[in-house]
């Protein structure tokens, strides 16, 4: 990202971790962007976020993973501030109540929101291809096999059936989902027992859970999915080139 004035008197600043009602947050080409997600309205916040393609939030900021470096954003103005470097090749970024976890290079991280500093979560995770924290734990695809990790010891439970061509995941405090080829499906983090919330999915590569439901970028739309029934609703149009998809 390109250095300014206005943005390293920004950086010097402390984040507010002010409650707020849950906005989505999406990269699009270089620019950063809040949407309601009731309505879809957006704004622009900040730009020179080309490339991005991993974002999730904690504490009521915006992290993300561009290039080598971890970044902290306002949710307000999209002001940030540089925590920790050696990033470069990570493929995954999610968050707990508690903390940031990172895949890069076969090794998952565990991230302390406040300075970016990271310790290894114990196991081998060689082959993993997506993470997102679901039903309080971390729900981990590696080598098309789901796992319900404990990021505290690394003990682990294999859960049951292939998730071969999986493209994208999301979770909430009591589900996992999973784009699979043209199916949306719902998991139960505990068991692993899942049902399909319909087809057309095929694609995807952007989804979140956000205010109650699964929001997908499609075929340069946003989708709004109900996370019971499978029903859906076209939210709003103009989402083409957006690499990265958060809520918080």
């Amino acid at each position: 990202m390109r250095l300014t004035a206005a943005l390293i008197v920004s950086a010097a600043l402390a984040f507010s971790a002010t409650a707020h009602a849950d906005e989505l947050y999406a990269v699009q080409g270089d620019t950063l962007y809040a949407a309601s997600p009731s309505d879809g309205t957006w704004r622009a916040l900040s730009s020179t976020w080309l490339g991005t393609e991993l974002l999730t939030t904690h504490g009521g900021s915006i992290y993300a993973i561009q290039g080598d470096n971890l970044y902290r954003a306002s949710p307000t103005d999209g002001s940030w501030d540089a925590l920790t470097a050696t990033w470069m090749g990570a493929t995954g970024l999610t968050a707990s109540d508690s903390s940031l976890y990172g895949f890069q290079n076969g090794s998952l991280y565990a991230m302390n929101p406040a300075d970016g500093t990271w310790t290894s979560v114990a196991g081998s995770y060689v082959g993993t291809q997506h993470i997102a924290w679901a039903g309080g734990a971390l729900m981990v695809i590696q080598n098309n096999v789901l796992y319900r990790v404990d990021p505290a010891t690394g003990e682990y439970e294999t859960l049951p059936s292939s998730y071969a061509g999986t493209t994208a995941v999301a979770g909430s405090p009591d589900a996992f989902f999973a784009v699979q080829g043209d199916i949306l499906y719902r998991v139960d983090p505990a068991t692993g027992a899942f049902e399909s919330l319909g087809t057309g999915y095929v694609g995807t590569t952007e989804m979140t859970f956000c205010d109650g439901y699964i929001f997908v970028v499609w075929q340069g739309g946003l989708w709004r999915v109900n996370p019971t029934d499978g029903s859906y609703e076209a939210h709003t149009s103009d989402w083409t080139g957006t690499t990265a998809l958060t809520c918080g």
